[in-house]
């Protein structure tokens, strides 16, 4: 505890000379929210001690007595620490009706005065901050969680030891509290354990604060929800974790939290989290916005990373342990590369002699070792100390900028997936000039040939990562997506293929001019794949005329693909269509059998799940199919198809049959992507509808769990991805029967949503939907109403797609009359759903019109 000159005494205090037990109060340290601290004399062994005083406070069922037996047994097994980085803990007891623990007297001052009694170096803090940390990591041992670690409550001895102190909210791991939640908050108490519930209740409570309109959804279930729960909260908010904040279960990974806090603030001068009220602080933390680095900060990048880690919300995302997180702090690269550069210095001498024999050899490997010099401003490899280069940093610090929250994990995504290429384009391009200029295996034209293909995939490379280093919102949303659509390296790799097709041409200016639209082109096309699908639309019909003047058939076919695609995707796939047939006729013609492959595939889309024309996609899926089959490889552009055939065999009602391509789809995205990667999470999604329109509903929900798990991982949980397949989750949990689970799915997927795309898009009406028939399911129809009302607002203004709207019709209608709420009006959106439904046209819906007809006689009859 604190020494100083003197001690206080005040209001309700002991006064000096008063006995705690064998101790005799020598003054008041300081009082707290948990009791008070005393300056005390230990007469039997003649030594100065802090006595602390826990207070008791008995209600909510449990009686004073018992509330001193707790807090003893939480004190005994305080008790137990023995540290060096702990604040001894000598003797426990109770004096009146309160537990005390006396404890050493430190003779120092907080850590939060040592930081500000001068200026420290951040190696000087990283060294008191492991030293604390290390002490936290002997609770742990014990199974005991601080809950309340600040730079306050860690003390710097003259002698400069560090001790953690002050464990009154420490608690056994896993304990919870024994306190209920009140009356108010049932339905919050449930659905807390996730912290987008919390954010939820944070947005609603601040918008209704800076709103004088009134969302009809505040004026039932979930929407009411308070904030705070009496007893729910326990700690500093300042250095609270998100757990904490919603009373969940705390564990070691909490401390783990509030370390990371405190260790922030003493690095950076400020705290990570920002927020003046504590609306606005809860949000922050729940959502993981944690503020930029200052500017001119010396505290070294992978410092920060650390951090960073430690401060995640979802505490199964932090390090396993602070015996985990220290280490990480205790790897300083810079010391590691001092001690590699000695041994290498050392191993140097000996090796001279050999270098000099081999001095020839290298001299010929040189001319081919240029190819990461090649990827300088593109994309680099990370050299041994792993610091960014401009362009890696320039592209995370536009991703940062959009405060998108999923923005860190995207790039971190990004990152690995483009330095994985970057890695394996390198690699090519040493080995195919050595193939040529060192082993002879190979002939200059070949050479020519690979080198033509890879700098076209440089040139891919070089467009994406310029269009993340201005990254919006909508980028950041697609890059991950934008990364894997890159173009294979395999291909630069397979001669023969290389052969087929048409070679560039001889003239070098004609070359040179096919050269500079094919950059053109890629430039769109990283510009499309990251999201920005309108970007240059306008000019399309002029690319493709100057494309055409040029008379590069290859180029031409590449051309037609990308704008084809794009035409789809701005809602013409007739037109589409029409460039897409073109494309495939020029590769045909030359060869070229990715873009036939390309062409082939899209069209089955196109023309089967866009325009409804069953035959003509089955017809191309066939095409491709063969390409594919002749060329062998390009397991991707297999994967792509099978998953573009599924849709239509889903869309014609076939769901035997989609299964069954999804999961062979699902199969080979495992295979070259790897299990983790994004493409293999939308698999999982789409296989969890296919196995929902079979009635398969717990099958159902193994693979959306996984897609919710894969997407969160290598996109982020506040990924609008991750919220359509959570809106997936809860129709399936509403199947199921679920109705509460369902909730809390789509009210997660609400939030992402409403953030990301605003408070009338037209997806937010599934979960609103979905929301509304969870209520339904419960039997709870007034609390349905809101959600449905809003649902049908959004699918009446926007929504095309007739079942759809005759979902929310249907629901709305129901909740209506079963809450007596104008039953006329719900039985006129009866007969408006049963047209919907009827105005589909597909054998699936005459379930629902028989459901409607049903319904609605039943009403009639009443």
């Amino acid at each position: 505890m604190p020494s100083g000159p003197s001690y206080e005494s005040g209001p309700g205090g002991l006064p000096r000379g008063a006995s705690i037990g064998r101790y005799v109060v020598l003054g008041l340290v300081g009082r707290g929210g948990m009791g008070e601290v005393y300056a005390a004399y230990d007469h039997e062994l003649d030594r100065k001690v802090a006595v602390k005083l826990l207070r008791v406070k008995p209600g909510n069922g449990v009686s004073l007595a018992e509330g001193r037996q707790r807090t003893l047994r939480e004190a005994q097994a305080i008790a137990r620490l023995s540290h060096s980085n702990v604040v001894i803990v000598y003797d426990v007891g109770t004096f009146e009706d309160q537990v005390f623990i006396a404890m050493e007297f430190v003779d120092g001052n907080t850590v939060t005065y040592w930081i500000q009694s001068q200026a420290r170096t951040w190696q000087e803090v990283l060294r008191v901050f492991s030293a604390a940390g290390r002490g936290l990591q002997a609770a742990h041992d014990k199974e005991l969680v601080h809950r309340d670690f600040k730079p306050d409550n860690v003390m710097v001895g003259r002698d400069g030891t560090v001790r953690v102190m002050d464990f009154g909210l420490a608690r056994q791991v896993g304990e919870r509290s024994e306190r209920p939640p009140s009356r108010s908050a049932d339905d919050a108490a449930a659905m807390l354990g996730d912290d987008e519930a919390l954010a939820t209740i944070v947005i609603n409570q601040e918008a209704a604060q800076s709103s004088d309109t009134q969302d009809p959804l505040n004026q039932s279930g979930l929407f009411d929800t308070q904030l705070t729960r009496t007893g729910a909260m326990m700690g500093t908010p300042a250095y609270m974790s998100p757990e904490q904040f919603l009373g969940t279960v705390t564990d070691a990974r909490t401390d783990q939290f509030s370390f990371c806090i405190a260790l922030y603030e003493a690095l950076y001068g400020e705290r990570p989290f920002g927020g003046n009220s504590m609306f606005a602080l809860t949000a922050n933390v729940v959502q993981g916005n944690v503020k930029e680095a200052p500017a001119g900060t010396k505290v070294p990048p992978w410092v920060r990373r650390i951090l960073l880690r430690g401060l995640r919300p979802n505490a199964e995302e932090r390090f396993p342990s602070m015996r985990a997180l220290l280490e990480a702090l205790d790897k300083d690269p810079a010391v590691a590369r001092r001690r590699r550069a000695l041994t290498i210095a050392a191993a140097l001498v000996p090796l001279a002699v050999a270098l000099g024999v081999r001095q020839s050899v290298a001299s010929h490997h040189a001319v081919c070792g240029s190819g990461t010099e090649r990827l300088a401003g593109v994309w680099e490899l990370r050299d041994a100390t792993g610091a960014e280069s401009p362009r890696q940093a320039a592209v995370h610090h536009a991703f940062l900028a959009t405060k998108k929250t999923y923005a860190a994990d995207v790039y971190a995504s990004v990152e690995r997936i483009l330095g994985n290429y970057a890695k394996s384009w390198a690699g090519m391009y040493h080995e195919a000039c050595e193939a040529t200029q060192v082993r002879g295996e190979q002939s200059a034209d070949v050479l020519d040939l690979r080198m033509s293909c890879l700098q076209e995939r440089l040139d891919g490379l070089r467009a994406l990562t310029q269009v993340f280093s201005d990254a919006t919102g909508e980028v950041v949303e697609n890059a991950v997506g934008a990364s894997t659509a890159l173009g294979t390296l395999n291909r630069c790799a397979d001669v023969p293929l290389l052969r087929a097709v048409v070679r560039p041409p001889e003239d070098p200016a004609t070359r040179a001019r096919v050269d500079d639209l094919r950059r053109q082109l890629a430039d769109r096309k990283a510009r499309y794949d990251a999201g920005r699908w309108r970007d240059g639309a306008d000019t399309a019909d002029r690319l493709l005329a100057e494309v055409r003047a040029v008379g590069y058939q290859p180029l031409v076919a590449e051309t037609l693909a990308f704008f084809g695609a794009q035409r789809m995707s701005l809602d013409d796939p007739a037109r589409g269509a029409t460039e897409l047939e073109e494309s495939f006729r020029q590769a045909d013609a030359s060869r070229h059998d990715d873009v036939r492959v390309i062409a082939a595939s899209t069209l089955v889309w196109d023309y089967g799940y866009l325009q409804g024309k069953y035959a003509d996609a089955h017809a191309w899926a066939r095409t491709a199919e063969a390409v594919l089959a002749r060329i062998g490889g390009h397991e991707v552009e297999r994967a792509w198809l099978l998953n573009n055939l599924a849709a239509v065999e889903g869309a014609e009602g076939h769901s035997e049959e989609a299964l069954h391509a999804h999961l062979e789809a699902l199969a080979l995205k495992e295979k070259v992507r790897g299990p983790g990667s994004a493409d293999v999470g939308i698999s999982e999604g789409n296989l969890a509808i296919v196995l929902e329109d079979l009635g398969r509903n717990q099958e159902a929900l193994e693979h959306v769990d996984r897609s919710i798990d894969v997407l969160s991982r290598g996109l982020g949980a506040e990924h609008p991805d991750v919220a359509t397949q959570l809106s997936n989750r809860g129709e399936i949990l509403n199947a199921l029967g679920r109705y509460r689970d369902a909730r809390l799915s789509f009210e997660r997927a609400r939030i992402i949503w409403e953030r990301e795309l605003g408070l009338d898009a037209r997806i937010l009406a599934y979960a609103l939907t979905g929301i509304g028939v969870s209520y339904l399911g419960e039997r709870d129809a007034m609390s349905a109403v809101a959600p449905l009302e809003r649902a049908w607002k959004i699918r009446e203004a926007k929504e095309t797609d007739p079942g759809r709207r005759g979902e929310t019709l249907f629901a709305l209608a129901r909740a209506l009359w079963d809450a007596d709420r104008d039953r006329h009006r719900a039985q006129a959106l009866g007969q408006t759903a049963r047209a919907a439904y009827a105005k589909v046209g597909q054998p699936s819906m005459s379930t629902k019109v028989g459901d409607v007809d049903t319904w609605l006689a039943q009403r009639q009859k009443g």
